[in-house]
């Protein structure tokens, strides 16, 4: 923050009974002298003498002859600007340039405690705001950087955290449903949805924790893929329905446009924002109904998707709205049912980086009305839209297959998977252990788990892709917390021929298994 005083130098300054003379002497003298403060006996400014406009009058024809011995009072400007020395330069500039624009040509008189301080100018008011401006930019792009840096960091820390969460609790979901495959007693069926169900609480919740932060970094990827529209209803209401119909609530799902519609689209994000809205709305309902709208419009080469989820619940109140979509931000309601508050913060991240639109507002029926509308690619209806039903079992021979993963109940998870496809299996704990047993030719398939100590499953899988014969064509899956579109992307270039995501889904498996089966046979 700059002050007139730091701008303004002490320049001697003259009495009123000085001569136009002794003042022309001075400015010859004083080149850099630009302005001269004429004080009273008690250093109080009576006027200023500006050099140019003086100079110029000295040089006029007789000019320094008539004005040589007069007083210098009867050459000065009697009513220059006068400013405290302790006004900054900023405000100084907002209250001249209002008030006096044209004064500042000619210089102005700083004072301290009512008494002459020094002279300012117009020169030096550019060079310290232009010196401000610099300073503010350096300063703005000082904390860019350091608030880029400090969302990088916190970017590091969920993806560590991430995928030291994901491990025990890829453990834990894998188990669950292993023993709901397995389990003949009635009695255990509801605890053992009762741990998935709180697992995939869990999971949701890293989930969005994690794609806040890509969004906050800008790195909140879209794979975008060709996508029937009306698919994203039935996935929704697939969902939850059965869950709505546990809490003894209705839940309409309708889908109003034109059938025989796909786009170019992030599907699976465009799910994760309708299930976050409807999900909430089942949670935050106790009676009533869940209305779930799904449509779009066709504008030429783009359509625009549109959907709205409303209920009967109890709604949000108005000077909420504006923050609701706020990381963290919740209602009353929402602290006590629990959660984190990270939910519609994701939503509105999605639907912005799509271009989109999204809003809350109030239902007829007094609940909450959730509304949101993207613009996609319009693409043509493919030939064949129907997706292939997923395998119950392997499509081939029982195969013997290498596990590679550190941690022990994931190891044993693996194990208990391929069993489970009529598999044989055999496991190792890093990578370079991977290297050396799949250097045997034993196997026809490596399960790879990419974080590892001594040697990652990136780095194993480069070495086995470097070998001579077979042994290098051996198909690799990746078992990976870390598995969004550009971490898939990368695996692949590094030579693993498919991504299956922690906590590892059996079914999942299954058809990543088939799938790269499939490929590594017809090559």
């Amino acid at each position: 923050m700059t002050l007139l005083l730091d701008i303004a130098p002490y320049i001697r300054p003259a009495s009123p009974e000085a001569t136009g003379g002794e003042i022309y002497q001075r400015f010859q003298a004083e080149p850099d002298t630009l302005a001269i403060a004429v004080v009273d006996s008690d250093d109080r400014p009576v006027g200023l003498i500006e050099r140019n406009a003086f100079l110029v009058q000295m040089a006029a024809q007789y000019g320094y002859a008539l004005w040589a011995k007069r007083p210098v009072s009867n050459l000065m400007k009697t009513d220059p600007v006068i400013a405290d020395g302790d006004v900054t330069v900023a405000e100084f500039c907002g209250q001249i340039l209002e008030e006096r624009p044209s004064e500042l040509l000619h210089g102005f008189i700083v004072t301290c405690g009512g008494r002459y301080a020094g002279v300012g100018t117009a020169l030096a008011l550019l060079q310290a705001t232009g010196s401000a401006a610099a300073a503010h930019a350096q300063e703005m792009s000082r904390l860019a950087q350091e608030t880029q840096e400090a969302l990088a960091a916190k970017g590091r820390f969920l993806a560590v955290m991430s995928h030291e969460i994901r491990t025990p609790l890829n453990g834990v979901l894998a188990v669950a449903e292993i023993l709901r495959r397995k389990a003949k007693a009635p009695e255990l069926a509801p605890l053992v949805d009762t741990i998935l169900e709180s697992g995939g609480v869990l999971l949701r919740l890293l989930n969005d924790a994690l794609d806040l932060s890509r969004a906050e970094a800008s790195g909140l990827a879209l794979d975008e893929a060709p996508l029937g529209v009306s698919a994203l209803l039935d996935d929704a209401a697939g969902l939850w329905t059965a869950q709505a119909e546990l809490k003894g609530l209705t839940l309409e799902a309708r889908y109003e446009g034109p059938t025989g519609v796909w786009a170019l689209a992030d599907g699976g994000r465009l799910r994760q924002v309708l299930n976050n809205l409807v999900g909430n709305a089942v949670k935050f309902t106790e009676a009533g109904c869940v209305d779930v709208r799904l449509g779009c419009v066709l504008e030429d080469r783009y359509i625009r998707l549109w959907g709205e989820v409303s209920d009967t619940g109890p709604g949000i109140p108005a000077e909420r709205l504006d923050d609701i979509f706020e990381p963290f931000h919740q209602t009353d309601q929402g602290l006590r049912l629990g959660g984190a508050g990270l939910g519609l913060a994701v939503c509105r991240q999605i639907i912005e980086r799509m271009n989109g639109t999204i809003a809350a507002g109030a239902a007829e029926g007094g609940g909450a009305r959730f509304r949101f509308e993207v613009p996609l690619h319009r693409l043509p209806e493919p030939q064949q839209a129907v997706e292939a039903a997923p395998a119950e079992e392997l499509t081939h021979r029982a195969l013997h297959i290498l596990i590679a993963d550190d941690n022990k109940t994931n190891r044993m998870v693996a194990r208990t998977l391929c069993e489970m496809f009529g598999c044989t299996s055999e496991c190792v704990e890093d990578g370079a252990q991977a290297v050396a047993a799949a250097a045997t030719g034993r196997f026809d398939l490596i399960l790879m788990d990419v974080k590892m100590p001594v040697m990652d499953g990136v780095e194993a899988t480069r070495r086995i892709r470097s070998r001579s014969g077979a042994v290098s064509q051996t198909p690799i899956l990746a078992l990976t917390a870390n598995a969004d579109p550009a971490d898939a992307a990368f695996y692949r270039r590094c030579g693993m021929n498919g991504v299956v995501e922690k906590p590892v889904k059996p079914e999942r498996l299954l058809a990543a298994m088939n799938a790269v089966l499939t490929l590594a046979e017809a090559a």
